[in-house]
């Protein structure tokens, strides 16, 4: 099944992998073969590297989050590896999922060993075990929220959709796997297509409309009215009770929407500024000494003369 991972997600591994791609002299600590070559097979199916070496969204992420703690990140590793049309992860997402809200880890396997004759049923079983434990397990990609596991039950939980430009990005890149260059698609093409929001963010039509509202909030999409209008003219804004209507994009790049999401992803911290404040935290109750708070902070400031560190820390 081409595209299919077939080791856990190891982070600290993939971490590297990206550095040492970006910066083949970097001093970024040594991998052995084999978590080399497991790096490399996350690095691939996430479309975070290719032949040629990083690809542009490896590039983002290997600046943008060298330890990989974004939300954003954790969602381009979904969405790639749901995005081929021949792995299992798909008919996971776009087929398995949408008519099955709960399920156990059973019902699933022998809903594979059905859709997928050829392949064995051991097989089936383990790549069914990584899968789910991609979504569940915190050294995975948990941080989206995207399934949740009660015992035995697994079920479509509440993503974390706090970020538009995240959202932004999947769509625009959905966009171009399903409708090409088309600047504008009716409502019903989108809500309605197997491959699309609805199946990667893991939630319903009625949520799906509500996002593409707050897309339009952040100019990512215009919603316009799909009532005839005179040749040459744009659509009128869509009334509120108005459906069907069309989707106008207003992206130039998707790649620009990503670079947007990294900006806004508020679950990265700062780590250099974290590693620096580790010499006046207590060890016990992580309390600052506040006169070494003092001489930390005008080490800091002196660093670019204040101004745009004072409105770092209290933004």
């Amino acid at each position: 099944m081409p595209g299919l991972p077939t080791s856990l997600l190891i982070k600290a591994d993939l971490r590297v992998l990206l550095a040492q791609s970006l910066q083949p002299n970097a001093p970024t600590g040594s991998l052995s073969a084999q978590a080399r070559q497991r790096a490399k097979q996350w690095a691939i199916a996430a479309n975070l590297l290719d032949d040629r070496g990083l690809t542009p969204e490896g590039n983002l992420v290997a600046t943008k989050d060298p330890y990989l703690e974004a939300t954003v990140t954790d969602w381009l590793i979904h969405f790639y590896l749901s995005l081929n049309d021949r792995s299992l992860w798909h008919y996971f997402m776009c087929e398995f999922l949408p008519n099955h809200s709960s399920f156990t880890q059973e019902e699933l396997v022998n809903s594979c060993i059905e859709t997928f004759p050829i392949e064995s049923p051991e097989t089936l079983k383990k790549s069914i075990r990584l899968i789910l434990r991609t979504y569940t397990e915190s050294e995975a990609v948990a941080k989206i929220g995207f399934l949740r596991q009660d015992k035995k039950i697994y079920s479509i939980s509440s993503p974390d959709l706090s970020n538009p430009y995240t959202t932004g990005y999947l769509f625009a890149k959905l966009w171009e796997y399903n409708y090409n260059i088309r600047a504008s698609v009716l409502v019903n093409e989108i809500l309605d297509t197997d491959m699309g929001l609805v199946s990667v963010l893991g939630i319903n039509k009625a949520q799906l409309r509500q996002q593409l509202d707050i897309l339009e909030k952040h100019e990512i999409i215009e919603q316009r009215s799909a009532k005839p209008h005179l040749a040459g003219t744009k659509p009128q804004t869509k009334d509120d009770d108005e459906f069907p209507y069309q989707v106008h994009r207003c992206w130039d790049t998707a790649i620009e929407l990503l670079k947007k999401a990294y900006e806004n992803d508020m679950a990265t911290p700062n780590r250099p500024l974290i590693q620096s404040l580790g010499e006046i935290l207590d060890d016990d109750d992580n309390i600052p000494d506040f006169s070494q708070f003092l001489e930390w902070a005008s080490r800091l400031i002196a660093l670019d003369g204040g101004s745009n560190t004072i409105v770092k820390l209290v933004s």
